[in-house]
Order: structure tokens, then C-alpha cells, then sequence
């Protein structure tokens, strides 16, 4: 991941310095469990955990003669031992430290991106109990439609966050396991209470069956989930958008003193975060399609995933942890031009209106069908919108007297209707 979208504590997970410090923490993890298990002693132990150390440099050169990381990390460590160096990696496979490390990695990162969405959710339902009773056009198709609650709008992101947040953490259970099978998966060399030991020690699973490898499926779920999420953030910033543009002006991005909008139009204010928030979650979708060739290994294991990767889980986490961080600050200093909706429900001319008279006219009309209402009221509408007038001026003018009278058509013109159960709603969602 380029600097200008890295996270501080995610450099910190995916770094290379990290991940070789969890190596060296998993091989001494597993000694530990072998001194458990009466197969190391106490002395040997001691050593191990006294004189091993990582010198990256020296990995480095033994990688480019061994053409083998692992063998390369396992003989850097063996430098500054004796003897006991034969305990290093003793009845193990490379991935079993590799993918056991690369999933506690993931753990650390699912901790931070749990973290990003209550905080993502703390804000939107305080804007959503602060906008609750604010009326705003809704639109279909980008369209004109009826009224409804702007705070029922982050009430509903608010929602579908909680699924989000329940997707993930059954992803969170399979992918945060612990792997220590040995070469082919079925413990011939290496004992299952190795795996429980290093396992409760990481306060992770047991991988229940695996080959060389974890199966990647689990990884496939989590990048797939991870990318739904996205889509969840993406779609708050689209809505943003759309609301930013100059002729409908309801939802801004807060814009700082000393910002600029453009490099040429000093008047400019855009939209730059939603921008950038949406380009990143199209990044983070991307990678789900190698997640799931990922799980296509050929029998026991190959290395085609290994590759990616080493790329696809620094470049997701932290692009999910930068968007979830910048959309929680979009939303703290959101500008929510209440004076702005409440002139686009004005430039309406109260065609949104137009159910309520319908449903007025079938209900005191037996003697109409459905159908010869909707037409009569479809054509004032027409009227109206061609004419720029009022839709209840315009209902007077074409006989609306004959099927409603003036009492029954002002009750159709309660804009309160449209709020009458958004308390209904609110009760379900925050419960």
C-alpha cells in the first residue's frame, strides 16, 4: 500500500519487521509446547529462548542463496544456537508458522476494523436521533418521490452496519485459527497438542482440517465480507455525492479554512472524501475474485497463493481501516443543509401529494376502480409538473371537487404523514 493511504497501527501489523518478530514468537511458542510435551528439555528451552534472535540482514543473504524464506529464518535463528538448535521448527511445515502467523496477523487487523465500525456506528446514530423529525425529499431513480425522514436515512446505514458487523465476526471464527499439522495436514510428525498449546497461548482456534495449507475458502469468506463492508461505506459516500452537487446542495462535506477545492476555480468545493472513499472500496472489491482462485490449490498445497497475498491483506486492511476512519470524519463535521431540503420540498409544488389524494379518492369513491383513479390523478400531475404549478391548484382547477371534498383533500396535505412511524422504525433498529 502507497504512504498517502497507510494507517499507523496497520504498518505496525503488516509490517516486515512485525511479521518476522511473530515468526520468531512462533517457533519459541511451539518449543514452549514441546517442553510441554516432555520432548525438549528444560536446558534446551532455556537456550532457545535466551540466544534466538533475528539478524534480517543475515535472513536476507541465506534467502538469496536458499531461494527459501522460511529455511532461510530458520537457519538465522540456529546461528546463535548449539545444540539445541535441532528443536527449531522440529517436525513442522513452512506454512504452518506461516499461515498461523499471517491469520493472528489478521486477528490483530480485525481488531482495528472492529474498533473503525462502532465508532463508524456511534456517529450515525447520533445523527440519525438528531435528524429524525427533519423532513426530506426522497428519491426514486433519482427522482422526486415523497418526503421522508433525512435521519431514517442514517438509521438505515446504521442497520445494515449491524449485519455487516455480524458477517464479520462469523468471518472473525474461521479465519483466526491456529495451523500446526505438519507437511501434508494429518499430524504425522508433530503432535495435535502442539496446536492446542500455541493455539490457547494466541488466544486463537484450532484450524479443525487442513492440508499443508489452511484452506483457503476461509480466506475467500473474509475478503468477501470485508468487501461488503466496503460497499456499506461506499454507499454512505455515494449518497454524499449526490447530495454535494450544486443543484440539490442538503448533505456537504465539511471544507477547512485554508482547503482547496480546485486548482483553477478558487469557488470549487468537492466532494473529496466521498471521492476517495468510494476509489478505495472499489480496490478493496477488486481482491475478492483472487480470494476465491485462491482456494483452487492442487492437492495437498502449492504456493500460487502465496504471492498475492503477501499484497491483497496489507493493501485491504488498510485501505478498510483508512475509509472507515475518514468516513467517521466526514460524518463529524458533516454539513446538513436543513434550509436546502426544506426549499427543494417547497420546489416540489406539492406533487409528492400525489398518493394521498389517490388513496383519498378510492376510499370515498366505491363507485371508482382503482385505475380511473390513479389516471385523473396522474393527469393533474402532468398539468402541474409541465406547468410549474401547484399540484393542489392545479387538482381544483381539473373537478377534484366531484370525488373529494375540501375537507378530505386538505387532510391529504399533512406533511406529518410521512414521519407518522419513523419512532416505529427507530424502536427496531436501536431497539
Amino acid at each position: 500500500m502507497i504512504d498517502r493511504y497507510i494507517t499507523e497501527e496497520m504498518t505496525k501489523i503488516w509490517s516486515k519487521e512485525n511479521r518476522f518478530t511473530l515468526w520468531l514468537k512462533f517457533q519459541i511458542d511451539v518449543c514452549q509446547a514441546l517442553k510441554e510435551l516432555n520432548i525438549i528439555s528444560e536446558d534446551d528451552f532455556s537456550k532457545i529462548k535466551a540466544n534466538t534472535k533475528l539478524d534480517l540482514p543475515l535472513m536476507d543473504k541465506l534467502e538469496q542463496q536458499l531461494k527459501h524464506d522460511v529455511v532461510a529464518f530458520t537457519r538465522m535463528l540456529s546461528a546463535n544456537l548449539q545444540s539445541e538448535s535441532r528443536w527449531i521448527h522440529y517436525g513442522l511445515t513452512s506454512t504452518d508458522m506461516v499461515d498461523s502467523v499471517q491469520n493472528y496477523q489478521i486477528k490483530l487487523a480485525n481488531q482495528i476494523i472492529d474498533g473503525d465500525l462502532v465508532a463508524l456506528q456511534k456517529q450515525l446514530k447520533d445523527l440519525a436521533m438528531k435528524y429524525k423529525e427533519q423532513l426530506i425529499i426522497g428519491r426514486t431513480h433519482g427522482i422526486f418521490a415523497e418526503p421522508t425522514s433525512l435521519g431514517l436515512k442514517f438509521a438505515l446505514w446504521y442497520d445494515e452496519l449491524n449485519r455487516q458487523i455480524a458477517r464479520f465476526k462469523l468471518a472473525r471464527e474461521q479465519i483466526e485459527v491456529v495451523k500446526i499439522t505438519g507437511s501434508v495436514g494429518n499430524f504425522a510428525h508433530v503432535s495435535p497438542k502442539v496446536s492446542e498449546i500455541v493455539a490457547q497461548s494466541w488466544d486463537m482456534k484450532v484450524d479443525s482440517c487442513a492440508t499443508q495449507v489452511v484452506q483457503r475458502d476461509r480466506h475467500a469468506f473474509l475478503l468477501a465480507t470485508l468487501a461488503n463492508i466496503a460497499s456499506t461505506i461506499e454507499k454512505i459516500a455515494l449518497e454524499i455525492r449526490l447530495s454535494q452537487r450544486s443543484e440539490v446542495n442538503e448533505l456537504l462535506e465539511g471544507f477547512s479554512n485554508e482547503q482547496k477545492g480546485s486548482s483553477s476555480m478558487p469557488h470549487k468545493k468537492n466532494p473529496i472524501a466521498s471521492e476517495n472513499i468510494m476509489g478505495l472500496a472499489r480496490l478493496i472489491r477488486s481482491y475478492v475474485s483472487v480470494g476465491y482462485e485462491n482456494n483452487l490449490l492442487w492437492y495437498e498445497r502449492d504456493i500460487s497463493h502465496s504471492s498475492n497475498e503477501r499484497i491483497i491483506f496489507p493493501d485491504v486492511y488498510h485501505s478498510l481501516d483508512f475509509i472507515a476512519k475518514r468516513m467517521t470524519e466526514l460524518l463529524t463535521n458533516l454539513v446538513v443543509n436543513t434550509q436546502a431540503m426544506n426549499d427543494n420540498l417547497k420546489q416540489a409544488n406539492n406533487i409528492y401529494f400525489s398518493q394521498p389524494v389517490l388513496l383519498a379518492i378510492i376510499k370515498n369513491n366505491p363507485e371508482l376502480t382503482r385505475e380511473e383513479a390513479y389516471d385523473f390523478v396522474q393527469k393533474v400531475t402532468l398539468t402541474a409538473q409541465k406547468e410549474n404549478q401547484d399540484f393542489k391548484i392545479v387538482l381544483k382547477e381539473n373537478g377534484v371537487d366531484k370525488y373529494l371534498s375540501d375537507e378530505q383533500l386538505n387532510q391529504c396535505y399533512n406533511e406529518k404523514q410521512f414521519l407518522s412511524n419513523v419512532d416505529y422504525i427507530f424502536n427496531k433498529v436501536f431497539k
